[in-house]
Parts: structure tokens; C-alpha cells; sequence
């Protein structure tokens, strides 16, 4: 027989917030969620969204980073309005959290570094990577692998999928073809410019020709093309955005915090078309195994 079962720790306004989550999620399970620190570690297009819906959940305990400011170019797809235009996105989104929820508690980071990421990683039970520096999410793949912190990364491309980093799957720099095991944080940070260039050059191949992704990216003949040799960002559009960081939120939660749905191991690629409405299946790097 249900009955409500309000736990000591939760307050009465807390209580308030995550009732109707009863039923999808256990009482135990809310608590689990609410207790368990979550890393945010870009709170751009995906991440901004990612921990409004994890406080939404009730998760009271996150770490947020991000080094940049907002531009008029975020207002298609990212927390802000024109408000918040040159303030930096970990302070707006911090604001924003805590309008949802007063108790949740925000740890924020401007940029990782390997100074501070003991304290960045500290308690961390996932990390989310949302970050638009391949270079910084290198050193944060390693650091996460060497923990035992399982890390899911997604991308905003029309082709709903996620993919979990851990000591059972390959690992970050493996996955993406990088050639850049040979290089230590500092000379991370002393060729970041050059190893950028270098990443993107092996990370944008990779998941922008997935199945069905350049047709999509191509409406506008010369886009794609364009995109992909960098005469232009990166194309980005709000319900693509969004319905990715609806899947990263489930993810977190379900395969991550409580650990009761089977994690999409890189390299492999299980996800959906959601124009075709087709499920689609592929190895990011053949053979591997």
C-alpha cells in the first residue's frame, strides 16, 4: 500500500519540491539522488540544462565549472537571456539553481586545473563532461578514469545517444583517436592551442559523420562543409540541445546515481534518429576489441 514516507533529513520545502518524483523513484531513491554529488563540468548548451533537471530531481549536491561568458550566440539554446550577456555562466547558472532550490549546494570552478582537481573530484559520484575544451576534457577524462569516476559524455547532434568512460570501457583519448598519451598536463596547458586544433580535428570527423547526421546539418546546402573545416562554429539548435541534455539528465540518474540501467560503454554507439525515427548502431572505432 503507498504511503508517503517524508525522511527526517528532507525538509518541509524539500519535501514540497520532490513529492509528485514518488512513484518513478522510491523514497530511497530520492534520497540516493539527493545525497550524491554530481559534476557539471561545462554548463553551457548541455550542461546549463543537464543540472537545471538534476535539481529539478531533487540532486542537492553538484560541482559546476565553466570558464566562459555568455555571448549573444548562447541565447538560441543556453540558460540566459539577454540580461546576462558577458557574465560568466557558472555565476548565472548558480543564481538560476538556487531559484529552483535555496538548500541545493553549488561548488563552482572557473577553469580545472591540476591544482584544484582533488577538490573538484572530490565526493564526485559521476561526472558529466559538457565541456567545449578538448583539451581541458582530456585532463578531466584521465583524472575521472584514474578515480574510478564514471564519466558520460554526449554531443548536441540531431542523433539522441549517450556513452559512458570507465575502467570497462576504451578510454577517452582511444575512443576519439587522439595522439596524445604522450603528453602530461603541463604540456597539455603549454600546447593548448595546437592540441585543440589537433582534437577537433579528430573529434569533429568522428561525430559529425555518424549515421544520418549530415543530411541533417546540410538543409542549408554548405553548411556542413563549412562547419567542418571551421569557417563557422559549430551549428546548434535549442530542441536538438535540450533533448540530448534530457537524455544525459535520465542517464545520470538511472545508470549513474542509481545504477539500475546498464551504461552505453564507448566506443560503441547506440542511439536514435529522432527524424527518421530510427534506432541506430555503430563502432566509433572499428575493430577495438
Amino acid at each position: 500500500m503507498f504511503a508517503n514516507q517524508k525522511l527526517e533529513s528532507w525538509s518541509e520545502p524539500y519535501w514540497e519540491h520532490i513529492i509528485r518524483n514518488i512513484g518513478p523513484i522510491t523514497f530511497q531513491e530520492q534520497e540516493i539522488i539527493r545525497s550524491s554529488r554530481v559534476a557539471v563540468l561545462g554548463v553551457g548548451g548541455l550542461g546549463g540544462p543537464l543540472a537545471e533537471n538534476l535539481v529539478r530531481a531533487g540532486c542537492q549536491n553538484l560541482v559546476i565549472c565553466d570558464f566562459d561568458v555568455f555571448d549573444g550566440s548562447n541565447l538560441n539554446r543556453q540558460i540566459c537571456t539577454i540580461e546576462d550577456i558577458g557574465k560568466r555562466k557558472i555565476d548565472v547558472v548558480e543564481s538560476f539553481l538556487h531559484k529552483i532550490d535555496p538548500e541545493v549546494s553549488v561548488r563552482k570552478f572557473f577553469k580545472i586545473t591540476q591544482q584544484n582537481i582533488d577538490s573538484v573530484l572530490d565526493d564526485v559520484k559521476v561526472v558529466a563532461l559538457t565541456l567545449d575544451d578538448p583539451t581541458t576534457s582530456i585532463f578531466i577524462a584521465r583524472e575521472a578514469r584514474k578515480r574510478n569516476i564514471p564519466m558520460i559524455e554526449s554531443w548536441a547532434v540531431p542523433y539522441l545517444f549517450t556513452w559512458w568512460f570507465t575502467p570497462d570501457s576504451v578510454d577517452y583519448e582511444t575512443c576519439y583517436g587522439l595522439d596524445t598519451q604522450e603528453f602530461d598536463y603541463f604540456e597539455l596547458s603549454n600546447l593548448k592551442k595546437e592540441i585543440n586544433l589537433l582534437t577537433y580535428q579528430a573529434l569533429l570527423p568522428k561525430v559529425f559523420t555518424m549515421p544520418g547526421v549530415r543530411e541533417k546539418y546540410d538543409r542549408e546546402p554548405g553548411a556542413f562543409e563549412e562547419m567542418m573545416k571551421g569557417s563557422i562554429g559549430a551549428r546548434s539548435f535549442a530542441p536538438f540541445v535540450r533533448i540530448t541534455s534530457d537524455l544525459l539528465s535520465v542517464d545520470v540518474i538511472f545508470s549513474g546515481i542509481l545504477d539500475i540501467k546498464s551504461k552505453n560503454l564507448a566506443p560503441h554507439l547506440k542511439g536514435f534518429d529522432y527524424i527518421k525515427m530510427e534506432v541506430q548502431e555503430a563502432e566509433l572505432i572499428p575493430n577495438i576489441f
